[in-house]
């Protein structure tokens, strides 16, 4: 049997006044689950991609050796921008350090290691609807054999500026400016209406 639609009005869902939890309209299990993990540090690096030897030895992991690309280790993720320019991942609280301790070991190079996390706004999307309601508002091919697990792209959501990161055939996140995350989180709510959501508390990971 359908579950009923909470009670809301066009002017509260053009306002972004949906609520937290939709169930699927067909009575079954919800289409895709948003975390907000805007916590999280973030480090904007500028260098050159031959002091990969010596980025691995601090976060874990090595830069990304081809465009449009991502290496992780554990919750750490190494985000490709550009030839010289990355996005990096770290738990809650770690950026700081981390900057430090870059900026020392490559002190002797051009390069810069920007603190962002305030700047950035990052949420985690799982569930097996999530293509289709990225598909509504970006105009990447988001098919699963086109878009895997490690791969980013710099596009467009509903005319927001975001990064995309592929996490899993089922899993995806979202960098965007920190000022448009009430703008795009209004707009996947409404894009995922159909199929079901749930938000969850914002996590620290």
């Amino acid at each position: 049997m359908a579950q009923a639609h909470p009670d809301i009005s066009a002017l509260e869902a053009q306002a972004g006044r949906l609520p937290d939890q939709m169930p699927h309209p067909d009575g079954g299990s919800g289409g895709i689950v948003f975390t907000d993990l805007s916590t999280c540090g973030k480090l904007n690096l500028r260098c050159a991609s031959d002091v990969s030897s010596q980025i691995i030895r601090f976060l874990g992991a090595s830069l990304p050796d081809k465009a449009n690309s991502v290496t992780t280790s554990g919750e750490r993720r190494i985000i490709w921008l550009g030839p010289d320019e990355y996005l990096v991942l770290v738990k809650t609280g770690e950026e700081d350090s981390l900057s430090s301790i870059i900026s020392s070991a490559l002190s002797s190079q051009h390069h810069a290691a920007t603190i962002v996390t305030d700047a950035l706004a990052c949420l985690q999307l799982d569930g097996p609807a999530v293509r289709d309601v990225l598909a509504k508002g970006c105009a990447l091919d988001l098919h699963d054999t086109k878009f895997t697990a490690g791969m980013c792209a710099q596009t467009l959501l509903a005319s927001a500026s975001i990064t995309l990161l592929c996490e899993g055939d089922s899993s995806f996140r979202i960098i965007c400016r920190t000022s448009f995350l009430d703008y795009v989180m209004a707009w996947l709510k409404d894009a995922a209406c159909e199929y079901g959501y749930y938000v969850t508390p914002q996590s620290n990971i």
